[in-house]
């Protein structure tokens, strides 16, 4: 340890004081100026070492190492030198060196300091996030297991325990494929994430303790080292169990109603058909032997009969919607449009219908069938509301919105009050007598479950008296 004697304790010397005193390989024995005053010499008293205003007599009393002269008089130094061969002597520039020396490894102990204190706070903060996700991984509800490079169990938390009755003393090393129901499955899950990297959603099944098979919803990854290389595979299973038995109940659901279904197309329908038929025959064959009155109830039989005939029509195709699905393709909107006209030319005409179609038509990602079903109710719709003895005018068009495109059917018809703006889309609701405008209240019920069906969504822009404006959204990739 080096035995430093500063002489000049002036504002220099008062911040090289301290420096120097924490350096471990450094003793300050003593502090001179000729200043009382001088601010280095409170530092010193601060910290026991002696001060004095004469460097000589403190040079002959003491074993001196090294000489800081920071008084920036070198006739000091020169003098030392002269009489103490053997003292070091630093001042001038060499002061200034050891000033910025002394001061560097300061800041050096403190970044290291610092730094030390950084890693403590990291490896606290580590340790926390390794017992949160720990806490997180060991009550989780869900199946969270974890296997080794030989497909052993290695982890099995809490959720599993709960779900599958095994305690994972009895579990850890053991195969996994040990808890499927069909052990193959387990290793077509393997070579699938081999090839892939990681399953998501996988649907299988799993036994547990007491011999019950639950259906389980796994995703599973291969679990990798800092360097990359795999040491396993970790898997979140979810309890599907339920879910699938409402599928299964539903499937029969379904199964019952394709049988009322069948029941209501040919058991209801054939005597509609005979009533209709058979009315008919009345009318055709024996009006002469039926009065006014007779006539005019057999046309209500049959206008009845065959109303109920559109009725069960409608009701079928709203039950087939959801059920029975096609395929989507990808459609030409302006093909669709063009289909339309051609299959009602006849009503376009007897009503002297216009429909002008406003820019480019999209090419759409659909189910086919169903939205030329949406496409030419909206249109049938807007040829038949129309004021008495003014030609239908419809607008259709469509805007890009990003992810969806956005249609509409506008019309220059007898237009929609307000508050049934929301009531049309209801089943059977009618807004006017059937004499007045013919059909069921279905068609806007099977328009709206079509478009939610595709994910989207229909509203309308109407007055009475001004028309009304249907709008429609599709998003452009339906999933």
């Amino acid at each position: 340890m080096k035995k430093v004697l500063l002489i000049g304790a002036g504002r220099g010397g008062a911040a090289l004081l301290p420096i120097l005193c924490e350096d471990k390989e450094v003793e300050v024995i003593g502090v001179v100026d000729i200043n009382p005053a001088a601010p280095g010499f409170k530092i010193a008293d601060e910290l026991g070492i002696p001060t004095t205003s004469n460097y000589k007599d403190f040079l002959e009393k003491n074993h001196v190492d090294v000489v800081l002269n920071l008084t920036g008089n070198p006739s000091i130094s020169d003098e030392i030198k002269e009489k103490r061969g053997s003292v070091e002597v630093l001042g001038g520039l060499s002061a200034k060196i050891m000033w910025n020396l002394v001061s560097e490894r300061k800041r050096r102990e403190e970044e290291k300091t610092k730094l030390a204190e950084d890693l403590e706070r990291l490896n606290i903060a580590l340790t926390e996030s390794k017992e949160y996700l720990e806490n997180i991984l060991e009550h989780s509800a869900d199946i969270i297991i974890t296997t080794d490079t030989n497909r052993k169990i290695a982890m099995f938390n809490r959720g599993a325990e709960n779900m599958l009755g095994y305690k994972r003393d009895e579990v850890i090393g053991m195969p996994a494929d040990g808890l499927y129901y069909d052990k193959s499955d387990r290793q077509k899950i393997l070579e699938i994430l081999s090839r892939d990297g990681s399953i998501l959603n996988y649907e299988t099944k799993l036994k547990t303790k007491d011999g019950r098979i639950i259906d389980i919803s796994l995703t599973i990854s291969q679990l990798k080292d800092n360097a990359g290389k795999v040491i396993g595979t970790v898997g979140i299973s979810k309890d599907i169990t339920k879910r699938k038995e409402l599928e299964t109940k539903l499937k029969e659901t379904n199964r019952e109603l394709n049988n009322f279904v069948y029941t209501v197309s040919h058991d209801l329908k054939a005597p509609l058909r005979a009533i209709n038929g058979f009315s008919g025959f009345l009318l055709e064959d024996h009006a002469d032997k039926i009065d006014d009155d007779g006539r005019l109830y057999l046309k209500r039989i049959r206008g009845g009969a065959q109303h109920m005939q559109s009725l069960i029509d409608d009701l079928l195709e709203l039950s087939k919607i959801g059920r029975i699905s096609n395929p989507f393709e990808e459609v030409s909107i302006s093909e669709f449009l063009e289909q339309i006209k051609e299959e009602f030319q006849f009503q376009i005409k007897e009503k002297n219908a216009k429909i002008e179609i406003n820019g480019n038509m999209p090419v759409i990602y659909c189910d086919k069938i169903r939205i030329y079903q949406v496409f030419s109710n909206l249109i049938t719709n807007a040829i038949k509301f129309t004021k008495k003895g003014v030609a239908p005018e419809i607008k259709i068009g469509c805007e890009d919105r990003d992810s969806y495109w956005e249609f509409y059917v506008k019309d220059n018809g007898i237009g929609i009050a307000k508050e049934y703006h929301k009531r049309i889309f209801e089943i059977f609701q009618r807004l006017h007598k059937p004499e007045e405008f013919e059909g069921t209240g279905i068609g806007l019920t099977i328009v709206k479950r079509i478009i939610e069906l595709h994910k989207g969504g229909i509203w309308l822009e109407s007055e009475e008296g001004k028309g009304s404006s249907f709008f429609f959204i599709i998003p452009k990739r339906v999933t």
